[in-house]
């Protein structure tokens, strides 16, 4: 695949690498940077696993947990802060007003606040963080011991705008909306969250902040079929434009979107996003797409690792044991880390059906417009042998 880079004013091209699944590995890069080669072996840093260090080692989740399961209510992805004093735990999520399905996303989408003394959930709705219309938040606590939530819409609507739904419910057609980006900050995760004042970011979609341990701050936006790594000295930016990454997917019917960005303690970039196949079988999903991980050394050269690093199939604790369901669809991932500054839990937005033979004709992905939808945080395994 095919990689345009963007800098100074300079177009660069450069191949875009599909790691083949292989036993051995020849330098880091071939352990998907989540992990070193040694002997000809990758040795990867917890939880991923796998003979490249590609997949996300999950436990078992228990029910109810994360967002929407109880009471049941449409919840679309969240972002997790804990408060370093109470040691409360903080969700900022998308939800739908006025009892709304997912269907409304465009119009009745807000960002609702909920706590819980226990990270996995189930979490307790506080309050309205960010009013209508505003969704996907990506929380950041800041070095100056403020907290930032950068989202998708301007948030200056009422907290209960958006359709009244009822039940002749009309056919839902695909729009990416061109709404910008806006900042919320506070000095207190229990809010009240004000518009940064001069926001200089611009319009960015899916919008996946990062604070570097040197202090910058880093951002993923999306633009059209590209993604944009953008750089700022603080939260007001100017924000200035790092590399332009660009997956051809022209293909394949592949796509990427929802970005989570992250830089590890060495000091490698890493992508999580949403990937789905708009050709794939609606009438079973357990072999969906829906994930993708993407690497770099430096910010500039990313590599896509083939395996998804997580799947639609999710395994649940239940009286000692587990079983497994499918879900339809897994999106807007956002990972919690450790102390160590390991991945800790997975938060995505889940579509609770496990297929939808009579839905949308392109595929899994929309299942999600005709069923129950909700927040997953699902526990990561935190030491294993690969």
């Amino acid at each position: 695949m095919l990689v345009v880079i963007k800098m100074h004013g300079y177009i660069f091209c450069t191949l875009l690498i599909l790691l083949p699944l292989s036993s051995s590995c020849n330098i880091d890069v071939d352990c998907s940077l989540n992990g070193i080669c040694q002997s000809n072996k990758c040795i990867c840093d917890s939880p991923w696993t796998g003979s490249t260090c590609s997949l996300l080692n999950q436990e078992a989740v228990k029910f109810p947990q994360g967002y929407g399961q109880s009471p049941n209510l449409t919840s679309w992805g969240g972002s997790i802060l804990t408060d370093p004093l109470t040691g409360q735990h903080h969700l900022f999520v998308s939800t739908l007003t006025n009892s709304c399905p997912l269907l409304y996303w465009q119009t009745n989408s807000r960002i609702d606040h909920a706590v819980s003394d226990t990270i996995t959930g189930p979490y307790q709705f506080k309050d309205v963080a960010v009013s209508t219309w505003a969704t996907n938040p990506a929380t950041i606590a800041l070095a100056d011991g403020t907290y930032a939530i950068v989202h998708i819409g301007q948030g200056d609507g009422p907290p209960d705008g958006g359709e009244h739904c009822r039940n002749d419910i009309p056919l839902h057609s695909e729009h990416t909306n061109s709404t910008g980006s806006t900042i919320h900050i506070s000095q207190s995760l229990s809010g009240p969250w004000e518009p940064l004042a001069n926001n200089t970011l611009g319009s960015c979609n899916n919008p996946s902040p990062w604070q570097h341990k040197n202090g910058s701050l880093y951002i993923v936006c999306a633009h059209g079929d590209h993604h944009v790594l953008k750089k700022a000295a603080s939260i007001s930016g100017p924000w200035t434009d790092v590399s332009n990454i660009t997956i051809n997917h022209t293909n394949t019917h592949t796509y990427y979107e929802d970005p989570f960005l992250w830089i590890d303690s060495r000091n490698m970039w890493h992508l999580l996003m949403h990937s789905y196949n708009t050709k794939e079988d609606r009438t079973q999903c357990s072999n969906s797409t829906v994930s993708v991980h993407v690497f770099s050394k430096d910010g500039y050269e990313w590599k896509l690792g083939k395996e998804q690093p997580y799947t639609t199939q999710v395994a649940v604790e239940h009286h000692g044991g587990s079983y497994t369901i499918t879900v339809a669809t897994r999106e807007r991932p956002k990972l919690l880390f450790s102390p160590s500054g390991s991945p800790s839990h997975l938060v995505t937005a889940v579509c609770s059906a496990p297929s939808c033979p009579d839905g949308p004709p392109t595929g899994c992905v929309d299942c999600k417009y005709e069923a129950w939808d909700y927040t997953l945080v699902s526990p990561l395994v935190s030491s294993h042998v690969s």
